[in-house]
């Protein structure tokens, strides 16, 4: 790609600006020629052509400004297993895309054309033949694709994208934790080495980020908890930790397996921390640490616990990168055990 970022941003805007007309008019050739639609989803099946179509062209203005092709390649495997488990064939997906080119070029320049074709042809060819049915079998398991989708989403600032990708995985068996640890956390992993390999900005990184909290946030109600509880819990991070979509996905998964939960987020002074654990007796403290930079605080944090609440202190247990990096920090303090990954905390805590 020789599109600049100021004319991807101005594509992908113009992109959006014709959204909803180029979305009507792709439903109604579709389905002129494709006349047995109308026979079998009437009206609706209208309406869902036109809400899919928009969807095509605001996830191509994303991949756009991204300036990622295989990014909108990833989107289009993940669309074509999608409607392939409601028995529709990928064809009817790369007849939409040549569609969509179809509308969208009178409305844009020589050059913008030229762009998107770009893109639409690796969603093409992306979406049909064994390109298709090799992603959908990946050998790397079975939400690889669903990984690969949600990280094209996060990283092209496509929130409402994102959440569909994660609430079709679980719409098909997908657990919630599994969505934790092989979707959100891998892809939250990969934009953290893009951004060390400064490919993508600190402000992307953020979008990123944000949108990952918003589908945890929206995905929250959903779990259904375990009863009778196995306890109190309180999940943290330390003063001077920044980072929290970890510890809130630790959080949410020990929750929906029966502990009552007190998430605090992160970066708070160790008194707010102690207080919270004795105002609701808390069995067990959780802390998220990722900087090896913050490592000398959560030691702190578990002197003052044990110091301040001796016999009735809870039991500690310590998780996140920075314990990785120094695994034998906890070992050395000798009065909390060390998690690697939110699955260890579910075998740990959740026996």
């Amino acid at each position: 790609m020789t599109q600049s970022v100021s004319d991807g941003f101005k594509l992908a805007r113009r992109l959006l600006s014709v959204k909803q007309n180029v979305s009507q008019a792709v439903s109604n050739q579709f389905f002129l020629i494709n006349p047995e639609w109308e026979v079998r989803y009437g009206e609706r099946g209208r309406q869902f052509c036109t809400a899919d179509a928009c969807f095509h062209i605001e996830f191509l203005a994303g991949a756009i400004q991204a300036g990622s092709p295989e990014a909108f390649a990833d989107y289009a495997r993940w669309t074509a297993r999608m409607l392939g488990a409601r028995g529709i064939d990928a064809h009817s997906l790369e007849e939409n895309f040549a569609q969509l080119e179809e509308h969208l070029s009178p409305v844009l320049s020589p050059a913008e054309r030229a762009a998107i074709s770009t893109f639409l042809q690796s969603g093409r060819q992306a979406c049909t033949g064994t390109a298709a049915a090799s992603e959908t079998q990946s050998p790397d398991g079975p939400l690889r694709l669903t990984e690969r989708a949600f990280l094209a989403a996060i990283l092209s600032g496509q929130r409402q994208a994102a959440l569909c990708i994660v609430e079709e995985a679980l719409r098909n068996g997908a657990r919630h934790v599994d969505i934790y640890v092989d979707v959100i956390t891998e892809s939250l992993r990969s934009i953290g080495s893009l951004w060390e390999q400064n490919e993508i900005s600190v402000a992307q990184e953020h979008m990123a980020s944000a949108i990952a909290q918003y589908v945890i946030a929206m995905i929250y109600p959903r779990l259904v908890p375990t009863s009778p509880t196995r306890g109190s819990m309180v999940v943290t991070g330390v003063s001077g930790e920044q980072h929290q979509i970890g510890a809130n996905l630790v959080a949410d998964a020990l929750e929906e397996n029966g502990w009552t939960m007190r998430f605090l987020g992160t970066n708070l002074p160790h008194s707010t921390i102690l207080s919270t654990i004795e105002e609701i007796s808390a069995d067990v403290l959780c802390i998220s640490t990722t900087l090896v930079a913050n490592l000398p605080s959560a030691a702190d944090l578990i002197k003052v616990v044990r110091g301040k609440l001796g016999e009735k202190a809870p039991r500690i247990v310590a998780g996140g990168a920075a314990y990785r990096i120094a695994p034998k920090f906890v070992e050395e303090i000798g009065s909390a055990e060390a998690i690697a990954d939110l699955r260890q905390a579910l075998v740990t805590l959740c026996p």
